[in-house]
């Protein structure tokens, strides 16, 4: 009798499961799939149902005496789904209450814990007060089908009244549909729900067909179908993180389209951004601009996410493909450019200049009463920023919403000191980047790049300069811009509005509101932290993190406070090695706010022979090193740890008490104050279980606001 081919998905918590075996155990369940695709019906492969199983299409494979796989058999065809791997009796205890089964709205192959929908709804309503509204009363089941809900846990979505009841409830539900149900109870409409979610249309579903269910983009963030031998042997043996960064279906679908111009994708910490650029990437690279020619330019803001997005981007392309991705930090690029174009200036930062400023404003007009501060952010926030490059535009310039106000005399006496700054970068052979900018726009006209479209990651901390740059080197075609930003993470003071720069977006906005890194606890309090902000879309309009929900949950934030430095160091040794027993010390990370203080904590720490490994700048986190990793907050921005320490909050250290005094202004005050909290929101937002915070003597305000 012939045997009709098998074709094998693996589920990811199958692959969560197998990556905890033992070796020996991994080796063995590797054989038995071998076995069961070239023939399922072998007699030694002790194929079998479970008994008191609520689902009769789960079956049991024997890996050896001690472990068992679980898989579940088709209806019809010959595509079977690996589902769980464990020792016998939990393998079976995990069957008997699961159910593997076909959306009828959807069409997506989704994973029921039945005794888990129960007891959640009991919980829910367990809370329920008559004399309060029901939150989704009035959608009915189809359209909750529709968007990704289980039938097992209809009922508990219907009892959903409070806030309380969607963190609870979003944990449990399938991805695809725990995004729709964090925009139905942020007061999204329906129809608005649908169209995000592309479940406008209905159609026909045929319950019994697994392989036509497992190619739904529902259905591609939790199974992976085997096509082949390499691909097997591929899931078996790549680290599990690699399986990791594939994509849920919300992310899937900003991925996987042709857009008719540029995007902006908004979301918050944890919530995949730069995953789903790395993917966007990989995509437009693979099925769109494939010639060899064609080049993809990843770009963001500094040197060390570049160094990051780099490396994480082996981990999900080919070498052909990540050849053809081209990834600087933006800065990097223009400097590269201009150099090509024979221009010799030296870009020149804040450290560079420090020198010439000190110079001219010795000789600034004494009547004026101007700090030199004043005179370096007014350079910043409105010469720069708005290319100013005579007296007439300055005096012409609307200066609303500067913290000092000028009369025009006073901006001609303070033109002639921003004269002789330029003068002075001239005489030294240097360029301000802001002008670096502008030289390699005006170079790029009439010129044609490789880039046949730019990705954009951390888009909140570029400026309208880098935005029109980024334009003019792609030019406005399809899949030409996609930018993706949290203006909650802007811990520099640009900011920008698209459309100033020539990039329409209307229509292609789009936002990830599901946290799959950071804990429901820590996100709440980091968001704590933001209160009563005015935040941007990139745009001109507002943002904010009302729809943000967190689908783990864990321990509430420490914050432990002490009456001397000796005494917090001596607490951070004892918590970190009682932490050490059970994780690696590389999954710890002690984020500090200045270099000086990463000196002071590393030097005390070792004497407590807790080895340190510090993550410089310019420089990737290299995970075969060993030892407890400490870094600046700016530098741990766009990596993540199991465990993350806020040590040395204080009032002097958070806000940095240095550049709030130099602050010429109430205006600049409150700007950097803003941009110290937002610090201070991404450092713990870096914490995937617990984040502890830390300080001695009076604590930071923003502790406790």
């Amino acid at each position: 009798m012939s045997i009709s081919p098998v074709r094998l998905a693996i589920s990811l918590d199958f692959l969560d499961a197998f990556s905890k075996l033992p070796k020996q155990i991994q080796h063995k369940t590797h054989k038995l799939i071998d076995n069961f695709q070239k023939n399922p019906q072998h007699r030694g492969l002790n194929y079998e149902s479970i008994r008191h199983a609520r689902d009769p299409y789960l079956k049991s494979l024997r890996v050896d005496q001690t472990y068992r796989a679980i898989v579940r058999q088709p209806e019809q065809g010959h595509t079977y789904i690996l589902l769980w791997i464990d020792h016998h009796d939990l393998a079976y205890n995990w069957a008997q209450n699961r159910l593997c089964k076909i959306n009828p709205e959807s069409g997506a192959v989704q994973i029921i814990d039945l005794e888990l929908a129960k007891s959640t709804e009991t919980e829910i309503n367990q809370r329920y007060t008559p004399d309060i509204p029901r939150r989704f009363q009035n959608i009915s089941n189809r359209n909750f089908l529709r968007l990704g809900v289980p039938e097992e846990f209809l009922e508990a979505v219907r009892s959903v009244v409070t806030d309380e009841d969607i963190d609870q409830l979003l944990p449990q539900l399938p991805e695809e549909a725990a995004d729709a149900i964090v925009m139905l109870g942020a007061g999204y409409a329906l129809e608005k729900v649908l169209e995000e979610h592309q479940k406008k249309q209905t159609e026909y579903i045929d319950t019994s067909n697994l392989e036509t269910a497992l190619n739904r983009d529902d259905s591609k963030r939790r199974f992976y179908v085997v096509e082949n031998e390499s691909d097997l042997l591929a899931m078996l043996t790549e680290p599990l993180e690699k399986w990791r960064v594939f994509l849920h279906p919300s992310q899937r679908r900003l991925v996987e389209k042709d857009w008719k111009g540029p995007v902006r994708v908004l979301g918050g910490a944890g919530t995949g951004k730069t995953v789903v650029a790395m993917h966007r990437a990989k995509w437009l690279a693979q099925h769109r601009f494939n010639q060899p020619e064609d080049l993809i330019f990843l770009t963001t803001f500094s040197k060390n996410l570049a160094i990051d997005i780099e490396m994480n981007l082996r981990k999900i392309c080919s070498p052909e493909i990540q050849k053809r991705i081209h990834v600087e930090n933006i800065d990097s690029w223009v400097s590269n450019f201009l150099k090509k174009e024979g221009i010799t200036n030296k870009i020149a930062y804040d450290d560079q200049v420090k020198a010439l400023w000190q110079k001219v404003y010795r000789q600034a007009p004494s009547s004026l009463s101007l700090s030199l501060s004043f005179y370096q952010d007014e350079w910043k926030k409105v010469i720069q920023a708005h290319n100013i490059l005579t007296l007439k535009d300055y005096l012409a310039i609307s200066r609303v919403g500067r913290g000092t106000s000028l009369q025009r005399t006073q901006r001609v006496a303070v033109w002639s000191v921003f004269a002789q700054y330029r003068a002075l970068l001239q005489e030294e052979g240097f360029k301000e980047f802001d002008d670096a900018l502008r030289e390699a726009y005006h170079l790029l006209q009439g010129k044609s790049l490789p880039f046949r479209s730019i990705i954009v990651d951390e888009a909140q901390d570029m400026s309208e300069g880098v935005f029109r740059l980024l334009l003019a080197m792609v030019g406005n075609s399809k899949n030409n811009l996609f930018i993706v930003g949290d203006p909650h993470q802007r811990i520099y003071s640009h900011q920008v509005v698209l459309s100033r720069c020539g990039i329409e977006i209307r229509g292609r906005s789009r936002k990830l509101r599901i946290n799959y890194r950071t804990t429901q606890q820590i996100g709440q309090w980091a968001r704590s932290i933001l209160q009563d902000i005015n935040f941007d879309d990139l745009d001109g309009r507002s943002d904010n993190l009302t729809d943000y929900h967190s689908l783990l949950s864990g321990e509430e934030p420490l914050i432990q406070g002490f009456s001397s430095q000796t005494k917090e160091i001596k607490f951070l040794q004892q918590k970190i090695k009682q932490i050490s027993n059970h994780v690696p010390l590389e999954s710890i990370c002690l984020v500090l706010r200045t270099n000086y203080l990463i000196e002071i904590y590393q030097q005390a720490l070792e004497k407590y022979n807790i080895l340190t490994y510090k993550i410089r700048p310019n420089e990737a986190d290299y995970q075969s090193l060993p030892g407890l990793r400490i870094t600046t907050m700016h530098r741990v921005k766009g990596l993540q740890f199991e465990y993350i320490f806020l040590p040395c909050l204080n009032q002097d250290i958070l806000p940095l008490e240095k550049a709030l005094k130099s602050a010429p202004d109430l205006t600049t005050r409150e700007n950097l104050l803003n941009l110290e909290r937002s610090l201070l929101y991404v450092a713990a937002t870096r914490a995937k279980q617990l984040v502890t915070i830390s300080y001695y003597g009076k604590p930071s305000p923003f502790l406790y606001l």
